[in-house]
């Protein structure tokens, strides 16, 4: 059956169909593309979170969820004080 594996990361996003059997695991269908061995947070399906042990239907997108690059907090807090000094120089 088709499966299609999705990774996105800063340089963009990496998409791969596979052909797996019936009954395979989300980690055995990433071990058999060429996202095997990649840093992976969490995987999901079409969107919602699953396990590693779940088990694949014909036409499941796996999404590989890398870590964090900065923490959202962060991100925001760098985002208003660019912001704030954009502002100072106007």
């Amino acid at each position: 059956m088709k499966i299609e594996l999705v990774r996105a990361d800063a340089d963009g996003t990496s998409v791969e169909s596979v052909d797996v059997p019936v009954g395979t695991t989300v980690a055995e269908a990433v071990s058999a593309s060429r996202f095997a061995g990649t840093d992976t947070a969490a995987y999901a399906v079409f969107g919602r979170l699953v396990r590693e042990d779940r088990i694949l239907e014909k036409g499941d997108r796996i999404e590989l969820l890398p870590d964090l690059l900065i923490d959202p907090k962060d991100a925001r807090r760098l985002r208003a004080l660019h912001q704030s000094r954009g502002a100072d120089h106007h």
